[in-house]
């Protein structure tokens, strides 16, 4: 049986008044995922550029490294292979880049022990055309993936048709995979409100992330600002995508070699962005080339210490930021500011002493305005999304992320300094949720990202020259 586009119209017709609870109900979602994606691998972000030969290349290395045996199961397509057959209507993989076809294209991974992931979108076009979304096809394209044996789909946003909300359609989509009887994972970018944790197991939570220090800055601004009541674990809830990680960089341009990487941040760049995506997010998907691998992706995603507090399933919910003031040793900020405009990335309008502006060591956004910006010589991304007016720090200043875990007598901590100069972070134990902790309190503290104990510390502890926009991770237990 074939579905017509009039069929698939009045189908979604219908459906737009099917109430959400028709929505997630596949049994996943019980911890947060660990995966590789195509999108930077062997291009620049934005690119996205992948083939059979080169997943099953990457997949098979994966394999051979060893990160699939500690967790990295899922081996996800983005936006580069799903194109529209004109005389079936049914998706199917880009034949030159696919040539032996999806279905044993996918074989082939299942074959390794990998889950398989594929991108489509909510409208007729993906973001990349000409590569396909799957309206008004749903429908038909979930039991498509079924046949082919999907276990992941994330549902983009682009090129949403008129007279639909994102909820609605999203919703529809996820009835779909579910009507077809296999667990498909769905993820999709999420519209702000609890709705979300019915339709999908993660979804993401803000813009696209690039590899540069602008675009990381701003992901762990969100990830403090905005967490969201329903983030967490199946059934009552759904996981925060933060997007993509890059350790060791992005491909280089429109095709690089295999394993040639061009990196748009420092190490310790890198190094933060694992940490609070691992402390505070709840999905990793690297999209990088593990081949010709380097000791800095070694060191990141090896790090089975690490990756246990992300895997802590009962203390997700509990992490927080404690501290945004724990700095010592930073200069203070200078009388006079001065603020530019490097990058706007909102629709508004950004004006200078209109829209954006600064006064010492803060700078402020108003109207809409969102952007990267030069204040007092330090790069800072500020804005908000909902047209609040929003305050950013020109000097980064320094966090300190506590994460109880549910051992009891044990948090994760992070250290982070934004700042344009290695500073030192104290945490105060007493600071630490759901934990009894006080000046008086003795704690084994431990570095996660040097495998080594540092001795007990009563009441805080003080992490010496934590790097320029760099981050210590620390596990303290009584």
């Amino acid at each position: 049986f074939r579905f017509t586009e009039t069929d698939m119209k009045f189908l979604l017709l219908i459906l737009l008044f099917v109430p959400a609870i028709l929505g997630r109900d596949n049994g996943l979602g019980a911890k947060p995922i660990l995966g590789w994606n195509t999108w930077c691998t062997q291009n620049a972000c934005f690119t996205d550029w992948c083939t059979s030969k080169e997943v099953l290349n990457v997949a098979q290395t994966i394999k051979d490294l060893g990160l699939l045996k500690i967790g990295y199961e899922y081996i996800n397509l983005d936006d580069c292979w799903g194109i529209r057959n004109k005389t079936t209507h049914k998706i199917e993989g880009d034949p030159k880049r696919f040539p032996e076809g999806m279905p044993k294209f996918i074989a082939k991974l299942h074959d390794m022990g990998f889950k398989f992931g594929l991108y489509t979108d909510i409208g007729r076009k993906a973001c990349h055309y000409p590569f396909t979304g799957s309206y008004p096809y749903y429908q038909q394209d979930a039991f498509t993936f079924k046949e082919w044996g999907v276990d992941y789909v994330k549902f983009d946003g682009c090129d949403k048709p008129a007279g639909f909300t994102a909820a609605n359609l999203t919703g529809q989509m996820a009835h779909a995979l579910n009507k077809t009887g296999r667990a498909m994972w769905l993820n999709f970018h999420c519209w702000h409100t609890k709705s979300c944790a019915t339709y999908g197991n993660s979804y993401r939570v803000g813009p696209d992330h690039h590899d540069n220090w602008p675009s990381t800055s701003g992901i762990i601004k969100l990830l403090q600002n905005k967490r969201m009541d329903f983030w967490g674990p199946d059934p009552e809830y759904g996981w925060p995508d933060p997007d993509f990680v890059f350790p060791g960089g992005q491909g280089c341009g429109a095709f690089s070699p295999p394993g040639k990487r061009c990196p748009g941040q420092t190490d310790d760049e890198y190094i933060s962005e694992f940490s609070i995506w691992a402390i505070a997010g709840g999905q990793i998907l690297f999209a990088t080339d593990p081949r010709n691998i380097s000791s800095l992706q070694r060191k990141i995603l090896f790090n089975t210490e690490i990756l246990d507090v992300y895997h802590d399933v009962e203390s997700f919910r509990k992490v927080k930021m404690v501290s945004s003031t724990g700095c010592s040793g930073g200069k203070p900020p200078p009388a006079q500011c001065t603020i530019k405009l490097e990058k706007k990335s909102s629709a508004s309008a950004c004006k200078l002493g209109d829209s954006f502006g600064c006064d010492k060591g803060n700078m402020w956004t108003a109207k809409g305005c969102r952007g990267t910006f030069s204040c007092n010589g330090e790069m800072v991304t500020c804005g908000s999304e909902d047209f609040k007016n929003d305050t950013c720090p020109c000097s980064g200043g320094c966090q300190v992320w506590a994460r109880p875990l549910s051992s009891g007598n044990s948090a994760a901590v992070a250290l982070h300094n934004e700042g344009g100069a290695p500073q030192s972070i104290t945490v105060e134990f007493k600071d630490i949720p759901n934990r009894n902790w006080g000046p008086s309190t003795s704690l084994k503290v431990r570095d996660l990202w040097e495998h080594k104990d540092v001795g007990m510390a009563t009441g805080s502890y003080t992490f010496k020259d934590v790097p320029t926009h760099g981050t210590a991770f620390l596990r303290v237990e009584e």
